[in-house]
Parts: structure tokens; C-alpha cells; sequence
């Protein structure tokens, strides 16, 4: 579950863009927060940061970077980023 209060709408597309140019370039790319996104949002554990291999690391590494981060990455997996274009006044 994710609050709502916590989501930011920049940041949900943000990570939708990550996910994307993850799932168009068969890896992860940016940062290490990024490619944790990026690895999750398409669900491809194997695309992890070498630093957090295990999916619990990078949760936890994902959290640490502020739980809006979090939160807005469970908004955007729950959401269908594949199949559906949100847009901020949605959010």
C-alpha cells in the first residue's frame, strides 16, 4: 500500500520514464535509486545495481532515499505505467 499523500506527481513521471527507457535499453540506467526503479517498476530483479542485487536490499536502499520515493513507485507499478498514461491532474 502506498499513501497518497506521499506521491509526487513529478516524480511518478520521472519513474514511468525510467521504466520505459529501462525496458527499451534491457537494462537499467541512472543512478543507483534510478535503476532500482527501473529494475522494479519492470520487474527484472537481474537489472538491479550490482551494490543491491536482492530485491530486499534495493527496497530497502530504494526507502532510504525518502519515502516519497517509495510511494510513488508503488503508485506508478499499481497504476499499469506499461498500459496506461497517467498525467498529473490525475495523480
Amino acid at each position: 500500500m502506498y499513501d497518497p499523500k506521499m506521491v509526487k506527481p513529478q516524480l511518478a513521471a520521472r519513474m514511468m520514464s525510467l521504466a520505459r527507457e529501462a525496458a527499451a535499453a534491457g537494462m537499467s540506467i541512472g543512478s543507483t535509486t534510478e535503476q532500482i526503479v527501473g529494475a522494479l517498476l519492470n520487474d527484472r530483479a537481474d537489472w538491479l545495481p550490482p551494490d543491491y542485487p536482492l530485491p530486499l536490499e534495493a527496497i530497502m536502499r530504494l526507502h532510504s532515499g525518502g519515502s516519497d520515493w517509495w510511494h510513488t513507485m508503488l503508485y506508478v507499478y499499481e497504476r499499469g505505467w506499461k498500459s496506461v498514461e497517467m498525467h498529473e491532474e490525475r495523480l
